[in-house]
């Protein structure tokens, strides 16, 4: 079909390109063949992206310093140093517009919120935004957006407010894997990974402990359960993953990078993660009850407490609080089941699938 569809991701952590792909497949699943995902930040400037990415890993480490620059850049919104921001990858993006000509731009990253590129007939190319939070950072808006995607009816009322008109914005949830919408045979995975099927398997997402020293003694003390198995994932972080897997323990499985992460979802009885806005939204489709570690302030903490509030996760601030906040709740049926009720209500179906829905129907009309 005759739509080029251009979608523009970012290098910040795995969700975004997830988020991308998540959606371009949506579109070809409907007949759209020709969508181009491209990371403009590493596309434009690969030194300047690779500095940028240490120091977005490292930030963890200066919590603080994150702060300021967050919330600092919601103050900031109308100084030069956005519009210097704004323009990291206007010119790249103008570029390949001019030889993929699309008909649409969608972005999963607030950087190009305000710029809008002209196609041959000199009419603006419509520019749609997905935002990939359960908050909204004033770098997603800007008049010039004409759709935005959210997560919930509460940012809608949040973007009324900020003077976006209801009809520019569609609650759509955030599009995650289809693989985490399918049902599986439960007992064929506990084969597959070779976990006890009278044991409470408990998800540890290690990326959230980063520049968290604790991830050791927070598995150490919950090995300690015979009722319980540890399920650490380490990403491509192979110096933690042989780091843990030194501790012998006899309920402990330690994973690097795992293709279908959502298998574990679905066996999971509680994880223990950080916030990103793309981790919540696999939680809430699989409803995996969550332990919140301390998160950084940003989005990662609006988030952290917008889950809170809805009664839809734990967030925990130590190592004890950790232990103390995963033993507790599943020991605790009732517990584990309002959590999940919760998470049922906040979750939208199909997410992808309503995005490519209403992009279609806007560009055709």
């Amino acid at each position: 079909m005759g739509f080029n569809i251009l979608i523009t991701t970012a290098p910040f952590g795995n969700g975004h390109k997830m988020v991308a792909t998540a959606l371009k497949n949506a579109f070809i699943n409907k007949g759209y063949n020709n969508v181009f995902v491209v990371d403009l930040f590493t596309e434009a400037h690969p030194t300047i992206t690779e500095t940028i990415k240490r120091a977005y890993i490292k930030s963890y480490d200066f919590g603080e310093a994150y702060s300021m620059l967050y919330y600092g850049s919601e103050k900031l919104t109308n100084m030069r140093v956005i519009e210097i921001y704004r323009n990291f990858g206007y010119k790249k993006l103008r570029d390949i517009a001019k030889s993929f000509k699309p008909h649409v731009i969608i972005n999963t990253f607030p950087i190009l919120a305000s710029l809008k590129i002209k196609n041959e007939s000199g009419e603006n190319i419509p520019v749609f935004n997905i935002v990939t939070d359960f908050y909204v950072h004033k770098l997603w808006l800007s008049k010039e957006i004409d759709k935005f995607y959210i997560a919930t009816e509460e940012l809608q009322e949040e973007l009324k407010k900020m003077n976006i008109p209801v009809e520019k914005t569609v609650v759509s949830g955030i599009p995650i894997r289809e693989a985490f919408e399918e049902i599986e045979n439960f007992s064929m995975l506990y084969k597959k990974y070779r976990f006890k099927r009278n044991k409470k398997i408990i998800l540890i997402n290690s990326g959230a402990f980063g520049v968290f020293k604790d991830i050791k003694k927070v598995c150490m003390e919950l090995c300690k359960y015979k009722s319980i198995q540890v399920a650490v994932v380490c990403g491509n972080n192979t110096l933690q993953k042989s780091k843990l897997e030194s501790l012998k323990l006899r309920n402990l499985k330690v994973f690097g990078f795992i293709e279908n992460i959502d298998d574990l979802y679905k066996i999971a009885c509680c994880m223990i993660t950080k916030s990103g806005g793309i981790t919540l939204s696999e939680a809430l489709s699989v409803q995996l009850p969550l332990i919140i570690i301390k998160p950084v302030p940003g989005q990662e903490k609006e988030n952290a407490l917008y889950f809170e509030k809805k009664g839809a996760a734990i967030i925990a601030n130590n190592s004890y609080q950790i232990v103390n906040s995963t033993i507790e709740l599943i020991n605790s049926p009732s517990m584990l089941n309002t959590m999940k009720n919760n998470m049922k209500k906040m979750y939208n179906k199909s997410s992808s699938f309503k995005i490519v829905e209403d992009v279609v129907e806007t560009i055709e009309k």
